[in-house]
């Protein structure tokens, strides 16, 4: 339909030049930015002030109103009367939206449960658009339980004298389906193998789509591959051979540069350049370097991927940082595996690190001098969400365990372990985000570089406080850092308008200077921020305030996308 509508209307464009504004009065229940949207223009927001107001040509006011009506029908409201007039200043467009069609029942007969995938209940008002979605996720639901030569029979019945709506969906799932064989069609510096081990299809396993997803997402997280192309085209009504197509990139040597600032960091610029395919089969490596204000760091790196979704590679670089109260440059490196079974990753890694703390205001807290320090290091990670940098549901768990035993090639025996986890709940259109993060360090023999130590505040701590600044400190006011720490958010996220959304939140956290935290004094806070939504994730803007002393402890945060 809106296809059709703006074919008509640029039609008419060619035959009468001029344009007029065009106006709704009436709309209660369906907003005007949606009506706009029904009629394929644009209403700019009130920040674009630079964007025209929407236009129309007067002789296309009565097939407005046909559209604008057909639409009101679409949502349930089969009874809306739309008027028109115009003019050669503008065109109104009148609404009464009447008593809306609401659903009365709905009946299914289906093999599984297909509760999630229908967006109605008794009561709620009927949307044709959203009835035939549910049909296509229906589809979906079963496909991803290993049917996918479903039929569907559903049907709406409306009763306009009523005002009700009856729905039906009759699924009838036919045979299982399975994967058939699998081929791979690749460039000649990359193995077949190597991209069939990354793949979630194997021959005669149970179709899914959900399988199929993840094997995109997995190929293309290779910055080497171009293009993918998985067909799965079902044969003998329940075998679906399977055709995977790999593109390699045509120009493996990527220059990159980048600007940004946070409040936690401050200004920051990046360069880099890294070969993408070097040696062949999505072998990389890099060289980047990365300014802030209070860390300089260069550091080359080389990653290697393996058969089964495992992958290997190193790490070395120079790094300098400042904290309150000392400075420390940092030489370090690290080598790693990792294996990658979607949605769990696990990695093993040796760290190397040679320390010198310097221009130190306490040094009975922050000792001057070198450390060398070798450490092991674990990592798992469980991580459903739908999108790192703006998340819409899933969740997350991230536990680590970093420890070294000192000897000839470590000064320090010491444990570090962190555990970290999300939840984020769709409340639609709204969000609820919530996270927890505990931390605990302890120091058997030897001596760890001060900054092994936790410190808290900062935007991905608690926003009540600036970064690293919460917490005992010295008779020099800086922080001393903590051995322990226990740090909960919950974020309320919502629509504010177009691009822009808004954020309440709640931090609380609680610190120690032994192993566990001291549960009896806890740092809560409460704040508010907004968000702008952009190509690489949400612009944010947060203020904090202490529960407890709001006028003042406060602190104002910016950075780009979302904390979790």
């Amino acid at each position: 339909m809106k296809q059709l509508t703006f074919l008509l209307l640029l039609f008419s464009s060619l035959l009468h030049g001029d344009f007029v504004p065009i106006y709704f009065q009436g709309n209660q229940q369906i907003k005007e930015r949606e009506l706009y949207e029904a009629l394929n223009l644009y209403k700019p927001y009130m920040y674009e002030f630079w964007k025209k107001e929407p236009t129309v040509s007067p002789e296309t006011a009565t097939l407005l109103s046909e559209t604008i009506k057909n639409f009101y029908r679409s949502k349930g409201y089969f009874h809306a009367e739309v008027t028109h007039t115009k003019s050669s200043k503008d065109v109104n467009i009148t609404i009464s939206e009447k008593s809306p069609v609401l659903v009365a029942a709905i009946s299914t007969i289906s093999k599984l449960k297909i509760h999630s995938a229908i967006p109605f209940k008794k009561g709620m008002l009927f949307d044709a658009d959203k009835f035939d979605v549910s049909k296509k996720d229906i589809k979906l639901l079963y496909a991803n339980r290993g049917y996918c030569n479903v039929e569907i029979d559903s049907k709406a019945w409306i009763d306009i004298e009523t005002n009700n709506a009856y729905l039906m969906y009759d699924v009838t799932p036919n045979k299982l389906c399975y994967f058939g064989e699998v081929e791979i069609n690749a460039p000649k510096s990359i193995d077949p193998q190597i991209i069939s081990s990354m793949l979630h299809i194997k021959q005669n396993d149970p179709f899914s789509p959900q399988k199929v997803r993840r094997s995109y997402q997995s190929l293309y997280a290779n910055e080497g591959i171009s293009k993918v192309l998985i067909d799965t085209v079902v044969k003998n009504t329940n075998i679906a051979p399977v055709s995977v197509s790999v593109t390699e990139i045509e120009k493996p040597i990527r220059f990159q540069a980048g600007i940004g600032a946070s409040s936690d960091e401050g200004a920051m610029i990046s360069l880099g350049v890294k070969h993408r395919n070097i040696f062949g089969n999505l072998k990389t490596a890099a060289v980047e370097t990365r300014l802030t204000e209070i860390k300089q760091t260069i550091k080359t790196n080389f990653f290697m991927p393996l058969k089964n979704r495992n992958s290997t590679g190193a790490e070395i670089g120079f790094e300098k940082e400042k904290f309150i109260g000392f400075k420390e440059d940092r030489y370090f490196g690290s080598i790693f595996l990792k294996q990658s079974e979607t949605p769990h990753i696990f990695q093993e890694m040796l760290l190397f690190d040679h320390v010198t703390t310097y221009e130190s205001e306490d040094e009975s807290l922050f000792p001057q001098g070198q450390l060398f320090v070798t450490s092991a290091k674990l990592q798992w990670s469980y991580d459903t969400r739908d999108d790192i940098l703006n998340p819409k549901k899933g969740y997350f768990l991230r536990p680590q365990l970093t420890g070294s035993i000192k000897s000839q090639i470590s000064d320090a025996s010491y444990y570090k372990y962190n555990i970290s986890g999300g939840y984020i709940i769709p409340l639609l259109p709204s969000i609820l985000a919530l996270k927890a993060n505990f931390g605990s360090l302890r120091l058997y023999e030897g001596n760890i570089p001060a900054s092994y130590r936790f410190y808290a505040g900062g935007m991905n701590s608690n926003r009540a406080y600036n970064y690293r600044k919460l917490g005992p400190v010295n008779e020099h006011g800086n922080p001393i850092g903590l051995h322990s720490i226990l740090e909960m958010t919950a974020e309320y996220r919502f629509a504010i308008s177009g691009n822009f959304r808004g954020v309440v939140f709640n931090d609380t956290t609680f610190i120690g200077e032994n192993e566990t935290p001291e549960y009896k004094r806890g740092y809560y806070s409460l704040g508010v921020g907004v968000r702008y939504a952009t190509p690489i994730g949400p612009i944010a803007l947060d203020v904090g305030f202490d529960a407890e002393n709001p006028t003042k402890q406060y602190a104002f945060h910016f950075h780009i996308g979302e904390l979790f």
